[in-house]
């Protein structure tokens, strides 16, 4: 059967069965199975197995439970707290400033942690009531906070980019400093439209009121608040930079920070441990089946000839540079919208890796062009998770309309902090040319 035939059935079966509410391991996984034995025969099935162990004694993605872990801790540990308040009695006084405040919080905790519901949920619970009890616009408050929730998968230690590194062959250091560069292009672009937006509109983030701010003297003691988290992040990515660990064992060395951060904080308990535990099994199991199952759902679409079909496809039609980074994009921000970003990688990447060299595409670039565009599948409907995560935080006069319209500006903000880093690539590449090279 023709391969294009074989995608027409294999993606629309894949839409079809996402559609009716199936878990995406189940689905991919499912169809991987499906197909290998009607195109390959029973006696195949080895293949599926071969992959997922070949994945599973893979060293790299034993950053991805640490990270996991690290996040977990963090989330309880009291760092967030300290960071909030140190937010408030810097930025409240401005127009917008607990808005501006909570994404600068978002994204350190995002440097921290590498997952995207980590400042989502820590900001939840504490910023958002904040805002809300002080006037500031429904869609204001959720929306910066899902805003910069989502750097996580995008600024360093970004399990996201473990992934791609570790597929792709590409150094995950050289990504952390990519990732870095685009990560505070789109907080600064943020906080930008936050501040302009308030400024041109105060009622939508009234500053705090002259008795509730806070004296120099109180803003400099809650300066301690950001000791923690930066000497956290630089035991972290400084490790990376200077050689000193890989990837993996730097995960192990931000895992341990953070139950020292647990332990200076007094949150260091049984009880914490077990909590902590559990999340991590349980989000790591997650991630680990949906990779498991992409992993062999791409393999038996490239053995049924998915390269070949796109190699020719390139030199039949003679599809332009322009052209065909642009296609990339599209169909990763497309695919955001009903899979999970790990999925989608696992998907498109072997299809994209052969065609690489054919365009002089750096890998490391494209790989955090990647990070950038799927972060924006977190805050997009149906598939955006942490529309629903917030939902559940949310107090009540939080509606679902309220949180889907908050996110429209924000990720207009994302999409065009990817246009920058397409445009000018040394967003990108910058740092890491001046680290690795």
């Amino acid at each position: 059967m023709d391969i294009g035939v074989i995608s027409i059935l294999l993606f629309g079966s894949m839409f079809l069965l996402l559609a009716s509410g199936l878990p995406v391991a189940f689905v991919l996984g499912g169809l991987a199975t499906v197909f290998t034995a009607i195109f390959w025969g029973p006696e195949s099935l080895f293949i599926i197995v071969a992959r997922t162990y070949s994945m599973m004694s893979t060293t790299t993605l034993v950053a991805a439970p640490l990270f996991v872990l690290m996040a977990t801790v963090l989330e309880r540990s009291g760092v967030a707290e300290d960071l909030f308040e140190m937010m408030y009695r810097w930025s409240g006084g401005v127009k917008g400033g607990l808005a501006v405040g909570t994404v600068f919080a978002c994204t350190l905790i995002a440097a921290m942690s590498g997952i995207a519901s980590t400042g989502v949920v820590v900001m939840g619970v504490m910023a958002l009531p904040a805002m809300l009890k002080r006037g500031y616009d429904k869609r204001i408050a959720t929306g910066c906070i899902l805003a910069g929730g989502v750097l996580g998968p995008l600024i360093p230690p970004s399990i996201a980019l473990v992934l791609y590194g570790t597929i792709a062959q590409v150094s995950i250091g050289g990504l952390f400093a990519g990732g870095m560069g685009a990560g505070m292009l789109c907080s600064l672009l943020i906080i930008g439209y936050i501040l302009i937006k308030c400024h041109m509109n105060p009622e939508l983030g009234p500053p705090i009121p002259l008795e509730e701010r806070s004296d120099w003297g109180a803003k400099v003691a809650s300066l301690k608040g950001v000791i923690l988290p930066l000497l956290l992040i630089t035991a972290v990515l400084g490790s990376i930079y200077s050689g000193i660990a890989t990837p993996t064992e730097a995960a192990a060395v931000g895992a341990f920070g953070a139950f020292v951060c647990s332990a200076i904080h007094r949150r260091l308990n049984w009880e914490l441990l077990k909590s902590v535990a559990y999340t991590t099994i349980k989000v790591q199991g997650f991630m680990m089946w949906i990779l498991f199952a992409a992993q062999a759902f791409a393999a038996v679409y490239m053995g049924l000839g998915a390269s070949r079909m796109v190699i020719r496809l390139v030199e039949t039609y003679e599809i332009g540079w322009w052209t065909m980074l642009i296609a990339i994009q599209v169909v990763w921000f497309l695919l955001g919208l009903v899979i999970d970003a790990w999925s989608i990688l696992m998907i498109t990447l072997p299809i994209l890796l052969p065609i690489l060299p054919l365009y002089g595409f750096d890998p490391l670039w494209l790989g955090v062009l990647y990070a950038v565009n799927t972060q924006t599948g977190y805050l997009t409907p149906p598939f955006g998770t942490m529309l629903f995560m917030m939902k559940g935080i949310a107090p009540k006069e939080v509606t679902m309309n309220d949180i889907y319209r908050s996110i429209v500006p924000f990720v207009a903000t994302q999409l065009v902090c990817l246009a920058l880093c397409i445009i000018f690539p040394k967003i990108v590449t910058w740092l890491p040319d001046l680290l690795f090279k």
